[in-house]
C-alpha cells in the first residue's frame, strides 16, 4: 500500500510555514522571475529559498522547486544559475516541463531528482516510460485524465506518479494557453496569466460597439470559460485506490488560510483511509471545511468521466468566500496568547481557532489588549494579547465568517474588476 505525499503550494514564506505546520509532506515553490507558472505570486529569492529549505527540512518536509515554464533563449543563462544554486542547497526535486530544461538540470545537477510537470501533458504510459528512461523520478499526470486512464497508466509503469486533487483548473490543455497573451499581453506560459478565462463576456454587434448583448443573462454578462475548482475529496476512496505517490493541492497564489485548510483536510482523509480502507467514508465536516475557503464552486474535473458536465460556472461573479483570516498566533507570554491581526476585528466577534491536528474550535473575542491597553477595535497588522480557553501553537490561524458588510465590499470589488484575496 502506497502512502501518497500531500503536496502543498507555497507562494511565500508564510504559506510555506503554514503548510509545514498543518501537516504537508512536501511543498512546491518557485523563485522570483518568469521561471515558474505563478510568477505573480510573491515567490522566493535565492536567499529566501535557502531559509525555506532549512525550515522545511527541520520539520521533515520536502521542498520541490518549480521550473515549469517554457523558457525563451534569453532566459537560459539565468536558469542555469538557479539550477546550480538550488542544487547546492539540496532542494529535494525540480519540477520541469521543457525537454531542454530537463537536459540542463540533468547535466548541471545529476543528483537532484526531476519531476515532470503537469504542463508536459503526460496522458499515456508510453510517455511516462519515455520520461523514466530519460531519468525522471516522478510524473505529474495531466489533469485531463479520468480514473480509468490513471489506473491503466499505473499498471503499466513503475515510476512515481502524482495527480492534482484540489484547486483551480485551466480551460486549456494542461494549462498551455495563449488567451492571456492576446487579450492582456501577459504570457501564461511564462507564469503571468491574466486569467482571461474568468472575465465577463458578452456579444457585440460591429455597428453598435457600445451595446452588449448577453449570451446568458447574469447582470448583463456571462462567464463563458469560468471553470469551477477541482475537488476530489468526494471520491477520495477511488483516488487512494490508484496507488499514487503524490496528491497535489493547487494554489501558490492563495492565502495561508487556504493552505492550512486544504492540507489539513486532505491529510486527514488520506490518513483515515489508510487506517481502515474497507470502512472509509468522507466525513461531512471535511467538505464543510473546504466550503469555507475561497473557491469558485467545486466539481471532480475529468476524474469520474472523460466528458464532465457542470464544470463551468456560467453565473458565478468572482469567488465564493465565506471566511477570511482574522489573526495568526505569534506565541504566548504564559498567561495570554499573542496574535497578529490580519483583518479588522471588533470585541464580541465570534472567531474560530484552527488547530493543526484537530477540528476548529469557536470562541468569542473578549478583552483584547493592544500595547498594554484594553481595546474594542483592532486594526489589521496590530499585535494584540488575548486570554483564550485553549493553547494554540505558534503559527496557527484564527478565522472569522464574512459579515454582510464584508460581502457588500466584496461584491463592489468584483464589480470594479478587482480580486479580493
Amino acid at each position: 500500500m502506497r502512502k501518497p505525499e500531500i503536496l502543498a503550494p507555497a507562494g511565500n514564506m508564510e504559506t510555506l510555514e503554514t503548510a509545514c505546520l498543518y501537516g504537508a509532506d512536501a511543498v512546491y515553490l518557485g523563485v522570483k522571475g518568469p521561471f515558474n507558472l505563478r510568477a505573480r505570486a510573491k515567490n522566493f529569492t535565492i536567499e529566501e529559498l535557502e531559509r525555506a529549505l532549512d525550515l522545511a527540512h527541520s520539520m521533515g518536509v520536502k521542498v520541490y522547486l518549480t521550473l515549469n515554464t517554457f523558457p525563451r533563449e534569453r532566459q537560459l543563462d539565468k536558469i542555469r544559475r538557479i539550477i546550480s544554486a538550488a542544487a547546492d542547497m539540496k532542494v529535494d526535486a525540480f519540477i520541469i516541463s521543457d525537454l531542454g530544461l530537463f537536459r540542463l538540470a540533468r547535466s548541471l545537477a545529476p543528483h537532484i531528482p526531476i519531476h515532470i510537470s503537469t504542463q508536459a501533458n503526460t496522458v499515456n504510459s508510453a510517455s511516462v516510460n519515455a520520461w523514466a528512461e530519460l531519468g525522471a523520478q516522478r510524473i505529474i499526470l495531466a489533469r485531463e485524465l479520468n480514473q480509468k486512464e490513471i489506473a491503466e497508466i499505473r499498471a503499466k509503469t513503475n515510476i512515481e506518479l502524482e495527480i492534482f486533487v484540489h484547486g483551480s483548473v485551466c480551460i486549456s490543455i494542461s494549462g498551455r494557453c495563449l488567451i492571456s497573451n492576446y487579450l492582456a499581453g501577459r504570457d501564461a506560459n511564462q507564469g503571468f496569466c491574466a486569467q482571461a478565462c474568468r472575465w465577463e463576456y458578452a456579444l457585440v454587434e460591429r455597428s453598435n460597439p457600445e451595446e452588449f448583448m448577453p449570451v446568458v443573462e447574469q447582470d448583463g454578462f456571462t462567464y463563458l470559460y469560468n471553470s469551477r475548482d477541482l475537488c476530489l475529496l468526494p471520491v477520495m476512496d477511488k483516488v487512494m485506490r490508484l496507488s499514487m505517490d503524490g496528491l497535489k493541492i493547487e494554489g501558490r497564489g492563495k492565502t495561508a488560510l487556504y493552505v492550512a485548510t486544504t492540507v489539513y483536510v486532505y491529510r486527514k482523509a488520506r490518513d483515515t483511509w489508510i487506517e481502515d480502507p474497507g470502512n472509509f467514508e468522507v466525513n461531512r465536516s471535511w467538505m464543510e471545511e473546504l466550503t469555507k475557503i475561497s473557491n469558485r464552486g467545486y466539481f471532480t474535473g475529468f476524474f469520474e468521466k472523460e466528458h464532465p458536465t457542470g464544470g463551468v460556472a456560467y453565473d458565478l461573479n468572482g469567488y465564493i468566500q465565506n471566511y477570511h483570516l482574522a489573526a495568526k498566533v505569534l506565541g504566548s507570554d504564559g498567561r495570554s496568547t499573542i496574535f497578529e491581526a490580519r483583518n479588522p476585528l471588533v470585541e464580541g466577534m465570534e472567531m474560530e481557532w484552527l488547530p493543526a491536528d484537530s477540528g476548529y474550535k469557536r470562541f468569542i473575542l473578549k478583552n483584547p489588549v493592544v500595547d498594554g491597553v484594553k481595546t474594542r477595535y483592532i486594526k489589521p497588522n496590530q499585535v494584540f494579547r488575548l486570554v483564550v480557553p485553549f493553547k494554540p501553537r505558534k503559527g496557527e490561524l484564527i478565522r472569522k465568517a464574512y459579515s454582510e458588510k464584508d460581502r457588500m465590499k466584496q461584491k463592489e470589488g468584483f464589480e470594479k474588476g478587482k480580486k479580493i484575496a
